[in-house]
């Protein structure tokens, strides 16, 4: 531990440590998975592209006056970018879902870690009754 530790005792010097440099950890940890499921799923990149086609596929249309090649055209573009819409849709909805179980096991882990010491506390309390009684 730092020289700010070395004047209390182990046990305070613990508790210091977990509620301060402890927890300010634990939030850095957070963080860093959150960004990296935000840079994984690439959450503004799929938003800003999500109706363009599908790696780009379609069929550019040759002009003149021909409605069956101009409807052809229509329809496999538009398929296009129905397929990108439903394939960036679904990695949107898996990166969310990602994102919300990372928040909640954090907070879980956040419950668990302030009340850690409190937990250590009553099994050493509880241990001593048993071999006690």
């Amino acid at each position: 531990m730092s020289e700010i530790y070395e004047m209390d005792s182990f046990f305070l010097a613990y508790v210091k440590w977990h509620y301060s440099q402890g927890l300010k950890e634990l939030f850095g940890v957070t963080e860093n998975f959150l960004w990296f499921v935000s840079n994984f799923f690439s959450f503004r990149l799929l938003f800003k592209t999500l109706f363009t086609p599908w790696k780009k596929l379609g069929e550019n249309y040759e002009g003149g006056f021909d409605l069956t090649a101009f409807a052809s055209t229509f329809i496999v573009n538009t398929l296009m970018r129905a397929v990108g819409l439903v394939t960036r849709s679904l990695v949107l909805l898996v990166g969310f879902i990602s994102y919300i179980l990372i928040l909640i096991f954090a907070f879980f882990i956040f419950i668990i870690w302030v009340l850690a010491p409190v937990i250590l506390i009553g099994v050493a309390i509880l241990s001593v009754t048993f071999f006690i009684v």
